[in-house]
């Protein structure tokens, strides 16, 4: 599920870094894993963020004050990591994730439609196979008490 997110974000950004900020297709691919583990990083990281919190950022409705504070969260890591890890100016890396969060954001949107057990799958799959999924599952068993 992940990868076919990724695969359609690959689509939609990868011409725009391309044309917008002249990446190279290994700085296009670095950017699109900057942007998925950076998700992960924030969302499992047990910032004191709720499953609500996160449907709230990946649905149509307006973002509650959590879901901010996840994006307010989610871009200086992003912004790290295309710096840090693609080798990015700090100029280039600002516009790219000005460009990659509502992209990242929109498409997660369109699958989870505010299913917890849609969101629930995608946590795991954003994961390295543990401590993601058990973030996962621990916010999923919150919702349900």
């Amino acid at each position: 599920m992940i990868e076919q997110l990724l695969s359609a974000l690959q689509q939609e950004a990868g011409p725009a870094l391309k044309s917008k900020f002249g990446l190279n297709d290994g700085q296009v691919s670095g950017s699109l894993n900057a942007a998925k583990d950076s998700l992960a990083q924030v969302i499992g990281g047990g910032d004191g963020f709720g499953l609500d919190d996160v449907l709230s950022l990946f649905s149509s409705n307006t973002n509650t004050s959590g879901a901010e504070g996840i994006l307010a969260k989610l871009g200086p890591v992003l912004q790290g990591k295309l710096t840090g890890e693609v080798g990015l100016d700090a100029t280039q890396a600002g516009g790219i994730k000005d460009m990659l969060l509502p992209m990242v954001t929109n498409l997660i949107s369109k699958h989870v439609e505010g299913d917890s057990n849609k969101l629930g799958g995608l946590l795991q799959g954003l994961g390295s196979g543990g401590d993601l999924g058990n973030v996962a599952k621990g916010m999923l068993g919150k919702l349900f008490r």
